[in-house]
């Protein structure tokens, strides 16, 4: 037996109870993530036919800066029923940020051998990291936090970025400006995957809070743990610092599902209900 359910209308309030079938809270809207509950009849999940996993009846789904607006949730249930809910998240706009002052260095395509081989080296490692995490289907996280206290937000999600005249591929995370040496907070629960010190990130953090979601910390000064450790909300992980490509001390903070960019300043704020579905 199938049904089909259309949402139309971003965040529908309803009332959460015991016969629901499926909560989903968050923010439907490109650069935003949607966390779900379901009940334990429900066996599969599937967005857009590609399988999400599971745990202890929670998952998450993220929808990339330009993603597409029209999806399809499939729930595949233990009697062997399906429910499929059709929704539409919503289109953003992208201001456009100008920074001067960048070492060309930065900017310029490498023409050094060793210099090429170093950049191609952590470029590879770093996506064969991420690619590890997709397949983490535990959930650590449980609530988000930002990483700096007291900072200034200086560049936003998904701002196209030109760079000493130069225009480049847009900006995916949010840049926190504090003095040198200012704590870094882990935004959730999560296991260390990768720490190092890149060309372009300088020293940085990547973290695993499970399930596809992962947050990077790039700039820092110092460094305060290492692959592998478990860090939980808002344990420190390192201070900011102006390494790699940077014009001066912050933090680029920087939050991904999968492989979709994820804007930091919608997980901040995702308690909000956007659709429920009964049981019958």
């Amino acid at each position: 037996m199938k049904r089909l359910f259309i949402f139309y209308l971003l965040f529908i309030s309803i009332q959460i109870n015991a016969d629901e079938l499926l909560t989903l809270h968050g923010n439907a809207i490109q650069g935003g993530i949607l966390i779900g509950n379901v009940h334990e009849t429900v066996e599969k999940i599937f967005l857009d036919s590609e399988e999400i996993p599971i745990s202890e009846n929670e998952f998450i789904i993220g929808f990339d800066r330009d993603e597409k607006l029209r999806h399809i949730l499939t729930l595949v249930l233990e009697n062997g029923e399906m429910e499929t809910i059709k929704f539409f998240i919503s289109k953003r706009e992208y201001v456009t940020q100008r920074i001067d002052g960048i070492p060309a260095k930065y900017l310029e395509e490498p023409t050094e051998e060793e210099l090429i081989t170093r950049i191609e080296s952590e470029s590879d490692t770093l996506k064969k990291t991420r690619k590890k995490l997709y397949k983490n289907s535990n959930i650590y996280f449980e609530n988000f936090s930002i990483p700096v206290e007291n900072g200034k937000v200086t560049g936003i999600f998904g701002s196209n970025r030109i760079l000493n005249g130069i225009p480049i591929s847009p900006h995916n995370g949010y840049d926190i400006a504090a003095s040198e040496g200012t704590e870094i907070k882990a935004m959730s629960t999560g296991l260390v995957a990768l720490t190092g010190n890149y060309f372009y990130n300088g020293k940085f953090v990547l973290i695993d809070h499970g399930s596809g979601l992962s947050s990077i910390y790039i700039h820092m000064s110092r460094i305060c743990v290492e692959k592998g450790d478990y860090i939980i909300k808002g344990d420190k992980i390192g201070e900011v610092g102006s390494t790699g490509r940077s014009t001066g001390n912050h933090l680029h903070w920087g939050v991904g599902w999968r492989d979709k960019k994820i804007d930091p300043g919608l997980i901040l704020n995702n308690k909000k209900i956007f659709l429920t579905l009964k049981k019958y």
